[in-house]
């Protein structure tokens, strides 16, 4: 196995910084600090230049990069061959998911995961679709899994100079849309419809700029000739659960994931809506690393992701 010595050495070459690269392994920059020293001294070399908060490698540091990346693919690849010679799969699993995916999705696609593969750690980290293409790209996340529109997705890849195409692949993974939920008590709880009309008048809350959720519905009210100014806005929130307790406190109403409001229509305290002339429908995405070296349960993990398996899980 990799020694602990060589993991840090990597993740140090990567980021480039100390407290990064402590921060990306958990560990304090200390104990990152004392990993590198341990092996300059036992290379007697020196294997980074120290330039400011800044860190680049020496010609040796270069060398010891080169062997080192090939002994940590070798170990991932007789993990994985071992694993399917045994049947039994194991390992770290670190995916980078946007929000509607990792708070509403993931934690029982997870869950139901784990039943079948208990010896693989799975961790979650949460983040918009630029910071989690960047970290698929530096093969810092195994995964990761989007929501926002597929052209930032493109626009957030970096190609590889010797070639054209980006370094990640994209698939489609689930259908989103987005509806507008109001609470049950609300006057129109009765109807399945309300007309574009009818929306301006009432009081609505919206995401914070940027928010991929509110970039589609602004979108699809501008394809619709809808002036954005005419929306009551009483309220900018950052974060769909802060918009689901508002709602529920009777501030207002908005557009919300179906995934992330399911549980509150489910138990009768939200109505959903359809806001007729919109459409407001959005694919979320796999996206891989094509250079990175495929875990056996990152392998499995995929399989898994079907979509009538994870329709079933959501029992939607």
């Amino acid at each position: 196995m990799l020694s602990d010595s060589m993991r840090v050495f990597i993740t140090v070459a990567d980021k480039k910084n100390f407290s990064k690269a402590a921060k990306a392994l958990s560990l304090t920059q200390p104990a990152v600090s004392f990993q590198i020293q341990t092996l300059e001294q036992y290379y007697q070399t020196m294997l980074f230049d120290r330039v400011n908060r800044h860190v680049k490698l020496t010609a040796a540091g270069e060398l010891l990069l080169d062997y080192a990346v090939h002994m940590n693919n070798l170990q991932a690849e007789l993990e994985r061959n071992m694993q399917q010679l045994t049947g039994h799969v194991k390992g770290e699993l670190l995916i980078g998911a946007s929000t509607t995916i990792g708070e509403y999705i993931l934690p029982y696609v997870v869950g139901s995961f784990k039943q079948d593969y208990p010896d693989v750690n799975v961790t979650i980290q949460i983040m918009n679709t630029k910071d989690i293409a960047n970290a698929v790209k530096n093969k810092t996340f195994d995964l990761g899994i989007i929501e926002g529109p597929l052209d930032d997705f493109e626009t957030a890849c970096i190609c590889s100079s010797a070639d054209p195409l980006p370094l990640i692949e994209a698939k489609k993974f689930l259908e989103d849309e987005l509806v507008l939920a109001i609470p049950s008590s609300h006057p129109l709880a009765d109807k399945t419809s309300i007309t574009l009309d009818e929306l301006k008048e009432l009081p609505y809350i919206t995401r914070e700029p940027g928010s991929g959720s509110r970039l589609i519905f602004e979108q699809a009210l501008i394809d619709a000739d809808f002036d954005i100014e005419d929306l009551n806005i009483v309220m900018e929130l950052g974060s769909t659960t802060s918009i689901k307790s508002a709602i529920m406190g009777g501030l207002g109403i908005s557009t919300i994931s179906k995934w992330a409001i399911q549980d509150l229509v489910k138990s009768g305290k939200v109505k959903i809506l359809n806001i007729e002339g919109l459409t407001l429908k959005r694919n979320f995405h796999i996206i891989l690393n094509k250079e990175k070296f495929q875990s056996e349960a990152t392998g499995k993990f995929l399989d898994f992701l079907d979509v009538d398996n994870i329709n079933q899980i959501l029992e939607l």
